[in-house]
């Protein structure tokens, strides 16, 4: 008996919910514009586009294959295939009364569909049908604002999914899009229609693709293994172009080379909807914090040592601005050794976008796995929309919910989120299995912590120093200050010693920018962050003493009266 042909885990699922009778019409989605191995009759391996892939994988079992988009047309797997599809579809036609096909097929979809109806739904047939960039045929986007054309597609394609003849034929239809999302919800919504998403390969896919590169006249400094390991979030297209660009440069291939591919490919795949952070900084430049730094040094241990079941699903870091969030996350992403990633502006103005600019940053996410994912200003990125938005808002946190909610990325994907607001942002996101840790910041209370801060911020920032600077004044006159006003008083030093053109900030300088710098006066508003800070916290001991035995129902009185206070500001 002959030996069938190893297929990818989609095309066998496709294979296998086709041949028992489920569906007969399929979207792909995902990673489809990739290199795929097929497998021919001698063994060997080769790497093919979808289409390709497809139109070998049908013509295996159909009698009439083709694909069709809608700037090229309709293009036949073989030329008798042609005959073929005329002959069917006049048949057809001519049971309907319309007249014979006769010169150039049509490519408008408005044209083409009808005509494909009039095959994929011929129980006498047995055709395979590629339809590529389903997106461009029927767009999502709200029916009020659709043309006739698109609407008549939209039409064409939800008969295709509901007609019983197509799934009582031997006709198979393909459906390709990149985004799901950019297809019109009538489509993708069908019952009858089975959606199955294309991965990004993983590393036992990337592996024999790698070797099949081959090293003529390309140095690895690596095995082949860890480069197959390190290219995770990468298409076999991106890894055949780092083979290509070493060729041409006779550079080698390096973990830093591969890294910087990475970072840039990713980028333009998000199009600019998140960027690479590089932390220049970690917990030594951290000053006072001691007991946050010690609960996040204990997950980024567990991180590195792989003990999943002991790393949060995701983290809040709540309280006042100017409090260190943005710095300390940062600074947790270059403890943890996690690939750091911050969200950008992925919310678009046009219906559906905002939804597929977020899956595409989940998927990028998903494939690379070990991600630490930096949501600043969350109550602004996911809370929900005052103006109202269509719903854009709670669809993006239901998907949010959905991707957290997955325990396979326990120990692969940290989401650490920062806000001063988290009364705006919805309760059930931030519920335990979720957010495991909530972890409250507030103004540095203690001289010493003041110090401490201001000491790290000198190691950073390498400010020149006379010798025998004295913090301790610039320490007594910062009492309430935030490490970001902190930090305000170092750099106005430093702006005082460049006015008289020194290169060394003097002990005058310090002790003039800390009686000149003024700290925030809206004190209304940050008592109300603090409150909330302490609301959320997820455990009494990274409280300060002060709040740490302070009773619920005061809490809960504090936060009332501020919000009365604050009237609108609150809202």
């Amino acid at each position: 008996m002959k030996r069938q042909p190893e297929l990818p885990v989609w095309a066998q699922e496709l294979r296998q919910r086709y041949l028992a009778g489920e569906a007969s019409l399929f979207l792909l989605h995902g990673n489809v514009r990739d290199l795929y191995p097929w497998e021919e009759s001698d063994g060997t391996v080769r790497y093919v586009a979808l289409r390709e892939f497809l139109e070998r994988f049908l013509s295996r079992s159909k009698d009439i294959v083709f694909y069709y988009n809608c700037s090229e047309g309709i293009e036949f797997a073989e030329k008798g295939m042609s005959g073929k599809f005329r002959r069917a579809v006049n048949a057809k036609r001519t049971l309907k009364g319309q007249p014979d096909l006769t010169g150039q097929l049509p490519v408008l979809p408005g044209d083409v569909l009808p005509m494909l109806e009039n095959l994929v739904t011929d129980v006498s047939q047995n055709a395979g049908v590629v339809v590529d960039y389903l997106e461009t045929i029927v767009p999502s986007g709200d029916l009020s604002f659709m043309s006739d054309v698109d609407k008549s597609n939209l039409v064409s394609m939800q008969r295709w999914a509901s007609d019983p003849a197509l799934l009582a034929s031997d006709n198979l239809v393909i459906l390709v899009t990149e985004q799901i999302t950019e297809v019109h919800h009538k489509v993708t919504s069908s019952a009858s229609l089975a959606v199955i998403k294309i991965p990004l390969p993983d590393a036992g896919e990337r592996l024999p693709f790698v070797r099949q590169q081959g090293s003529r006249r390309v140095t690895l400094e690596m095995p082949e293994g860890d480069l197959a390991k390190i290219t995770a979030g990468l298409s076999l297209t991106n890894i055949r172009g780092l083979f290509r660009v070493a060729r041409q440069t006779d550079a080698p291939i390096t973990f830093k080379t591969v890294a910087r591919r990475k970072k840039a490919i990713i980028e333009t795949e998000c199009a600019g909807l998140v960027e690479f952070v590089d932390p220049d900084h970690d917990f030594t430049h951290v000053g006072g914090m001691e007991r946050i730094k010690t609960d996040l040094m204990r997950i980024a241990d567990a991180i590195k040592k792989g003990r999943a079941n002991q790393v949060p699903m995701g983290l809040i870091f709540v309280g006042p601005m100017g409090t260190g969030k943005t710095y300390l996350a940062e600074a947790f992403a270059g403890e943890s050794g996690l690939t750091c990633l911050k969200f950008k502006n992925f919310r678009d103005k046009y219906v559906g976008e905002t939804e597929a600019n977020l899956e595409r940053i989940l998927s990028v996410i998903d494939a690379l796995g070990y991600v630490l994912l930096l949501i600043d200003e969350a109550d602004r990125t996911l809370g929900n929309s005052p103006d109202g938005d269509g719903g854009t808002s709670s669809r993006v946190i239901a998907r949010l919910k959905e991707f957290m909610s997955d325990t396979s990325h326990r120990g692969r994907v940290v989401i650490v989120m920062m806000t001063n607001r988290p009364d705006k942002l919805d309760t059930d996101l931030k519920r335990p299995g979720r957010f495991d840790v909530k972890i409250p910041f507030f103004f540095p209370e203690e001289d010493s912590e003041r110090k401490l801060i201001l000491e790290a911020q000198l190691r950073r920032k390498a400010f020149p120093l006379d010798e025998g600077i004295d913090l301790d004044p610039v320490v007594k006159a910062t009492n309430g200050y935030s490490a970001a006003e902190l930090e305000a008083v170092l750099l106005a030093a430093a702006g005082f010693a460049s006015n008289e053109d020194r290169e060394k900030i003097s002990q005058e300088d310090l002790e003039t920018a800390a009686a000149d710098t003024l700290p925030s006066r809206d004190t209304r508003m940050l008592e109300f962050m603090e409150m909330l800070a302490v609301f959320e916290a997820s455990a009494r001991r990274m409280l300060p003493e002060r709040y740490r035995e302070m009773p619920l129902e005061e809490v809960h009185a504090s936060l009332d009266r501020l919000r009365i206070q604050l009237g609108r500001r609150a809202n």
